[in-house]
C-alpha cells in the first residue's frame, strides 16, 4: 500500500512541474510578439516617411515682378514667361534645369504672359488673343516652339473673356465668354486638344448680381466648376453638370478665395471660410474635412501629397494623402508667404514662389526680387 502512494506522490510532483513549465513559457512568448511589432511598426514609420527635405534651391533672379515661373515640363526643369525689357508686349519664355543655376531663353513670343496656363503635363502653353471681335485662343508647343490658333469665339460689345485654365489630365482648357447685359447668355466653351474641337455649354442658375471669376472642368467633361462673387460680395463656388449644351447647377457654397481643384471626376477640394480645407463628393453629397486652419494649398498631380501652409504660421508643410487624411505633416520651409507652389511630375520636388515674411516690417529691403524668392525644395 505504501509503494502505491509513493507511486502517485511522484506522479503529482511531474505533472505540478509541467504545468508550471507551459505556464511560464506562454507568458515569455506573448511578451516577444509584443515587443517585435513595436520595434517593426518604428521602422516601418521610418522608412515610410516620404517628406524629408534633401536639398532646397534658391531660383537666379528673373525680374518676378514682371512675370513667373509657369511650372514643370519634367521632373528636373521648370520653365517661365518673364517680360521683355523695352517690349511690353512680348515674352521671354525661360527654362531653367537641374540644378537650377542658370536659366536659359527657349523663345521670344508675343503672348500676354499674365493670361498664360501651362498644361500639366507641361507639354502645351494656352494663351487668349483678345481682340474687339474675337477671343482667339492660342497653343505654344514646347517641344517644336510653334505658337498655333485652335479656337475662335465671335464676341459681341457686350461680352468679354474670363479666366481660362487646363483640366488635371491635360486635354481640355476651358473659359468664359460672359455677358454684361444678359447673364443668361455667358457661356462656358471648353476646347478639346484630342480631337481639335470646342463645344459651348450655357450658364444656368446664376444671378444677376453673380460675378464670375473662374472655372475648372472634370476630366471626363461632365462636371464643372465655376468660382463668382455672389451679390452680396462673398465668393462662392458652384458645381454644375454639363449636359446637352448647358451647365446646371447642382451644388453651391461660400469659400475662401483661393483654389479649387479636382481630386477625381466626383470629388473636389476647396477652402472654406471657415479655414478649413474641405472635399465634397457629388455622388453622395458627402462634405469631408481634410485639414484645419489652411490659408493656402496645393495637390500634387497624382493627389498622393499635399503642400499647404497654415493660418497664422509662416511654415509651409507637406503631408502624404491616404483617403481623406493627411500623415506626417512634415515643416519643409520657414518664412514665407506661398502665392504659388507646384509640384514636379514625381513628386520629388516642390516649386515655391511667395513674398518673404519679415519678423521686423523696418528691415523689408525695397528690391521687390528679394522680397519675392522663388526655391526649389528637393525630397528624399
Amino acid at each position: 500500500m505504501a509503494k502505491i502512494n509513493k507511486k502517485w506522490g511522484l506522479s503529482m510532483i511531474m505533472l505540478l512541474i509541467f504545468l508550471l513549465s507551459a505556464c511560464s513559457s506562454r507568458v515569455k512568448n506573448e511578451t516577444i510578439i509584443i515587443s517585435a511589432g513595436n520595434e517593426a511598426s518604428a521602422q516601418e514609420q521610418h522608412v515610410l516617411n516620404p517628406v524629408q527635405v534633401k536639398k532646397i534651391y534658391r531660383l537666379p533672379d528673373e525680374n518676378i515682378d514682371k512675370g513667373y515661373w509657369l511650372g514643370w515640363t519634367s521632373s528636373n526643369s521648370i520653365v517661365g514667361a518673364f517680360k521683355k525689357a523695352g517690349f511690353p508686349d512680348q515674352s521671354l519664355l525661360k527654362q531653367i534645369v537641374y540644378p537650377y543655376e542658370q536659366s536659359k531663353i527657349l523663345s521670344e513670343v508675343k503672348l500676354d504672359n499674365t493670361q498664360m496656363m501651362l498644361s500639366s503635363n507641361g507639354s502645351l502653353i494656352a494663351d487668349m488673343d483678345i481682340t474687339r471681335t474675337a477671343a482667339t485662343l492660342e497653343l505654344f508647343s514646347l517641344k517644336d516652339k510653334k505658337k498655333t490658333e485652335v479656337d475662335t469665339f465671335n464676341m459681341k460689345s457686350e461680352k468679354y473673356f474670363q479666366n481660362m485654365s487646363w483640366s488635371e489630365n491635360s486635354q481640355f482648357i476651358s473659359y468664359l465668354i460672359l455677358d454684361t447685359v444678359a447673364t443668361k447668355e455667358s457661356i462656358l466653351r471648353i476646347y478639346d486638344t484630342s480631337s481639335n474641337s470646342a463645344q459651348s455649354y450655357r450658364l444656368n442658375g446664376f444671378n444677376n448680381g453673380d460675378t464670375i471669376l473662374d472655372v475648372k472642368v472634370s476630366n471626363d467633361v461632365r462636371s464643372a466648376l465655376v468660382k463668382l462673387y455672389d451679390s452680396t460680395g462673398k465668393a462662392t463656388i458652384i458645381l454644375g453638370r454639363l449636359s446637352d449644351g448647358n451647365f446646371e447647377s447642382k451644388y453651391r457654397r461660400q469659400i475662401a478665395n483661393y483654389q479649387m481643384v479636382w481630386i477625381s471626376n466626383d470629388q473636389f477640394a476647396f477652402l472654406g471660410r471657415d479655414g478649413n480645407l474641405y472635399e465634397y463628393d457629388q455622388r453622395n453629397g458627402e462634405l469631408s474635412i481634410v485639414l484645419e486652419r489652411v490659408a493656402a494649398f496645393e495637390f500634387s498631380a497624382d493627389k498622393r501629397f499635399i503642400a499647404y501652409k497654415l493660418q497664422d504660421e509662416d511654415i509651409i508643410y507637406v503631408g502624404k494623402m491616404q483617403g481623406r487624411n493627411v500623415l506626417y505633416n512634415e515643416p519643409v520651409y520657414h518664412g514665407i508667404l506661398p502665392l504659388n507652389m507646384k509640384w514636379s511630375p514625381d513628386n520629388t520636388s516642390l516649386l515655391v514662389q511667395g513674398s518673404k515674411i519679415y519678423a521686423n516690417p523696418n528691415i523689408v529691403p525695397n528690391d521687390v526680387s528679394v522680397e519675392e524668392p522663388s526655391f526649389i525644395i528637393e525630397f528624399e
